[in-house]
């Protein structure tokens, strides 16, 4: 199997390391338009090799995707339809992390058509969130009738000393800025951003943790394949309690303001001040400063529904390894890169056991599958824990 990456930076530097070590894996090409940012995320291995590549030019990118068996945008969600494209092309299989969600919509599902046309597959916002969660959704929902709600929530806690940035802070503005949603009954319908407070068990010692909307397009897809009358997705942890104070603050408002004779859109000036995300030199150094003491990354599926006239609360926790953790397993990543990488470099392996042509978020994918991608998830320390109540 032959894949091409476009995109180096920490999570498809991930992906193609890990997808590297598989004996499935023939070769990984890996792209980015940024040679000197990309060389400093990218493992050495012997199957992997590096080319300067511009994810906008399309002529170049089906060039580089001829012969190959998978194409993974790595990269940013507003390349996901120039690149199906691409993938319809030269006729090779597709995958993904994230969607646009503009307007509640899942944009990477008009091309269902095209895909099924050229005999390939695309697989959409298949990582760690979204991914998993989608996958763990449809689980939980094989053994219930008439689901009530399906609640996705999301932990992202850090403690450091010092500022530090685990993921694409493009992506992260954009979801905090972005309204959210919720589905209700047969449709989407806009909130207000960081609305929706509640309070949410997820495992020790982060129950109780207090949870808000946020724009993330996990549950885009699930009630396409899960009939249900309600679905949400909140977020909380200290990332997210510091995000929603900046967002009070204004600071995501992208209007310009007056600065002395200056004009200044506060979103353009958080974007500039962010730090950027470490690469795994440099998150290797904090690590060993011992200013970054731990961080976790975890998401909770929750679903109500009737099973033998009864109604049933199922929920599964999904823990990825923290931070201490990934320092022995994968120095030099992140608590949430690690997990994105490893959640797409498992989904990418299961593309070719899809049957049938088309666009498939994993929520979609037969039973089968979704059990092999399941064990190989818990194979790779990811624990998955499934409890049920009356």
């Amino acid at each position: 199997m032959k894949v091409l990456i476009i995109g180096a930076g920490a999570t498809g530097s991930i992906a193609a390391k890990l997808l590297s070590g598989k004996p499935e894996i023939e070769q990984v090409l890996i792209c980015d338009i940024d040679a000197n940012k990309a060389k400093k995320f990218i493992n050495p291995d012997p199957k992997t090799v590096f080319r300067v590549l511009d994810a906008k030019d399309s002529k170049a990118v089906v060039e580089a995707a001829k012969g190959m068996d998978l194409l993974v945008n790595a990269s940013l969600p507003s390349f996901n339809e120039s690149l199906m494209k691409c993938s319809i092309e030269a006729k090779v299989n597709y995958q993904d992390f994230a969607s646009n969600w503009d307007d509640g919509k899942v944009e990477q599902l008009k091309y269902q058509n095209d895909f099924k046309a050229a005999g390939i597959r695309a697989l959409i916002n298949a990582s760690a969130s979204p991914g998993l969660t989608n996958l763990v959704a449809k689980e939980l929902s094989s053994k219930l009738k008439r689901i009530e709600y399906i609640k996705v929530r999301l932990l992202e806690d850090v403690s450091s000393d010092v500022p530090f940035t685990a993921w694409s802070k493009a992506i992260f503005f954009d979801e905090v800025f972005h309204k959210p949603w919720t589905w209700e009954f047969d449709k989407f319908v806009e909130k207000n951003n960081f609305s929706g407070e509640e309070y949410f068990d997820f495992p020790e010692p982060f129950d109780n943790t207090r949870c808000y909307l946020l724009s993330q397009e996990d549950m885009g897809t699930i009630p396409q394949h899960i009939k249900t009358k309600y679905v949400d997705l909140k977020a909380g942890g200290s990332e997210i309690e510091f995000a929603r104070t900046l967002f009070k603050l204004g600071l995501f408002k992208k209007r310009p303001v007056k600065i002395g004779e200056a004009l200044v859109a506060p979103y353009e000036f958080l974007l500039k001040l962010w730090p950027d995300i470490l690469h795994p030199e440099a998150m290797k150094k904090l690590v060993a400063s011992g200013k970054l003491h731990n961080a976790h990354f975890w998401c909770s599926v929750e679903e109500k529904g009737i099973r033998d006239k009864k109604k049933v609360i199922r929920k599964a926790d999904i823990l990825f390894p923290n931070q201490e953790e990934i320092n022995k397993l994968y120095p030099g990543a992140n608590y949430v890169s690690y997990a994105a990488g490893l959640c797409a470099a498992i989904f990418a392996l299961a593309i070719p056991k899809m049957k049938e042509p088309g666009v498939f978020p994993p929520e979609a994918l037969d039973a089968d599958i979704r059990a092999q991608l399941l064990e190989e998830f818990r194979k790779n320390n990811i624990a998955i824990n499934v409890t049920e109540k009356e």
